[in-house]
């Protein structure tokens, strides 16, 4: 697979637990869409490691992605990203990768439901739904353990303050009393809440157990499962 030279730009704290990589990308023949991830190889100590990271922006943004990635002693690419990457760091990346992708034509609707760090590919549609001016009803729904834990808080809550058809549900498990959101899992209750229509198609990812009954409950619901878009990354 051919892959692109990339240069990392900045580098910023997200969460506690998650770093933002923004690449800046020289060569025009990168290309991606809304919800794909690539892969990142980077060269430590004379050995090339390589890892999958989901783009967390929306293709609009020209020559650059950014990546928000976890802290993880057990894996190379994500330590080197929490303890050793620096600005001005060279990098190569694949060209956008997977099926788990949203396109305008393919509805007028949609639902993006996330847990933890697997909002990354959803807040690629959801800041594409925005950056493009579609006029796509767009739903994120974002479950985390920790309210620290969200991913661009201001960010989300902002964007949906100022476009009608940007909408955010966040939804904390384990809250500590500086939590005045909701709280629990993603339930029929947060659901029907939305109040979405039939055509609507749903987008799920996260953590494998949670993908699985979020994909046993929509399907109880009565959304058929042609409408419900996975992705696996375990």
């Amino acid at each position: 697979m051919h892959t692109f030279d990339a240069q990392i730009a900045a580098i910023a704290p997200a969460t506690p637990s998650i770093r933002a990589l923004r690449l800046a990308i020289a060569d025009p023949g990168f290309r991606f869409l809304p919800g794909q991830w690539v892969d990142l190889s980077v060269d430590l100590d004379g050995t090339t490691h390589t890892a999958g990271y989901s783009i967390t922006t929306s293709p609009r943004h020209h020559g650059e992605i950014e990546l928000a990635i976890k802290a993880s002693a057990r894996h190379p690419v994500a330590r080197w990203a929490h303890e050793r990457a620096r600005v001005g760091d060279r990098v190569r990346v694949s060209q956008g990768q997977g099926p788990f992708v949203y396109l305008p034509e393919m509805s007028d609707n949609v639902v993006l439901i996330g847990g933890g760090v697997g909002i990354t590919p959803l807040l690629s549609i959801f800041r594409h739904v925005r950056d493009a001016g579609l006029p796509t009803q767009a739903h994120l729904v974002y479950s985390v353990s920790d309210s620290r834990e969200i991913l661009f808080k201001d960010e989300l809550e902002a964007a949906a303050r100022a476009h009608d058809n940007l909408h955010v549900t966040l939804t904390v498990t384990q809250p500590d009393p500086s939590w005045h959101g909701l709280t629990g899992r993603v339930d029929p209750v947060k659901l029907h809440a939305l109040d979405v229509p039939d055509d609507t198609l749903y987008y799920l990812c996260g953590p494998k157990g949670m993908v699985e009954d979020m994909s046993t409950l929509l399907h109880a619901l009565g959304v058929p499962m042609s409408r419900i878009i996975f992705e696996k990354w375990w």
